[in-house]
């Protein structure tokens, strides 16, 4: 499928790259060149994700209810096989905080890293809701 932003290059027009600056072959109707479209896609193929199944779990629900972003941060690592580094890269919190948010030394109190940990995690709009909702 060709990239929406694809403009046909005209003799001598020479499109570069965005990702490394080389030519981009005539005859590529994509954005990149070949080496980083396919670098590119490794590197979305290895992102951290966590699965949907995850939120369906009793004891993540109740963790999201009760607001225990520690309790809830280590499920998600162990349902989802996820290393503190990994929810440090989907978060933005740092692995440190997130290592003692999970042993209970920390606390998560700001509003703006509570929306970042669960926009990072991907938590449904609806599990969300009970999170900021009166606990139940």
């Amino acid at each position: 499928m060709p990239d929406p932003a694809y403009r046909p290059a005209a003799p001598g027009d020479g499109r570069r790259c965005p990702r490394c600056g080389h030519r981009v072959s005539r005859y590529n109707d994509a954005r990149h060149c070949s080496p980083c479209a396919q670098a590119l896609r490794r590197e979305a193929d290895s992102c951290p994700r966590v699965h949907e199944s995850t939120w369906a779990e009793p004891e993540v629900q109740s963790a999201i209810a009760a607001r225990d972003f520690g309790a809830l941060c280590r499920l998600v690592r162990g349902h989802a096989q996820l290393r503190q580094e990994d929810l440090a890269e989907l978060s933005g919190l740092s692995q440190a905080f997130l290592s003692m948010l999970e042993q209970g030394n920390r606390r998560l109190t700001n509003i703006d890293k509570i929306i970042d940990l669960v926009n990072g995690l991907g938590v449904p709009a609806q599990l969300a809701a009970r999170m900021f909702g009166r606990p139940g």
